[in-house]
């Protein structure tokens, strides 16, 4: 279950991306609310858009309410995860169709970079997280408006992402003396901060994941730019 969460809560670059920078209290009470989350967080009638309808155009391609309302909760699900207000519906609007542009223009732009993923990688994967959950996968794609084929969808753009991360981002690279200016201002802040021995390996992940998440940000801000995007709610 917590695995098939992980994947819905990555595929939010807005939300995640302006989350990366929160503390290690914040990190640990994302962590305690995590299994509250998919049971108490719902989609109102009135937060909905009929499927049909086009919420967005991004260049060439139209986006319908059925993936806005799809992306909509799992927004709703993060905003709540990092303590926002998820009673401001304009906002949780604004975001979801931000992330559903970069999502789109990520896209876009690894199939003009040429990264492909296979339906055999995609189907291996969802086979791996529907028997790593079997007796609660029904409920599970329920409670976050999802079908077997829009689980596909996410899995291929996660899969795409992480590729096209891989291939055509660059960040730079975390070093020694990084890390220990990072420990040296956490040292500073907390009573009882961990030996050097035991964080480094945990600065230097959150150094680079970081510095990826800051790249991606700017790439997706240039390919914004560059875009004809009309939002249409």
């Amino acid at each position: 279950m917590k695995k098939l969460f992980s994947l819905l809560m990555i595929l939010g670059l807005i939300v995640v991306l302006a989350a990366c920078g929160d503390d290690k209290e914040e990190e640990s009470k994302k962590d305690k609310e995590e299994e509250a989350a998919p049971t108490e967080i719902t989609m109102n009638e009135d937060e909905k858009v009929e499927n049909d309808k086009v919420v967005v155009r991004i260049n060439d391609t139209e986006i319908t309410g059925e993936r806005y309302n799809t992306v909509y909760l799992q927004t709703k699900m993060r905003v709540y995860q990092f303590g926002q207000d998820i009673e401001d519906k304009d906002n949780i609007k604004e975001v979801t169709l931000n992330e559903i542009i970069a999502q789109e223009l990520i896209k876009q732009e690894a199939d003009k970079q040429g990264v492909e993923v296979t339906d055999e990688e995609v189907q291996t994967e969802f086979d791996k997280l529907k028997s790593e959950n079997e007796e609660s996968f029904a409920s599970y794609l329920e409670q976050y408006n999802l079908t077997e084929e829009t689980l596909k969808d996410q899995i291929r753009f996660s899969t795409t992402l992480e590729k096209y991360m891989a291939d055509h981002i660059e960040t730079e690279e975390v070093t020694d003396d990084d890390i220990k200016e990072t420990y040296d201002q956490l040292k500073e802040e907390m009573d009882d901060m961990m030996a050097f021995e035991e964080a480094e390996p945990l600065i230097k992940e959150q150094l680079a994941q970081q510095r990826e998440a800051d790249a991606l940000q700017a790439k997706v801000e240039a390919l914004m730019k560059e875009s004809e995007i009309e939002k249409l709610i």
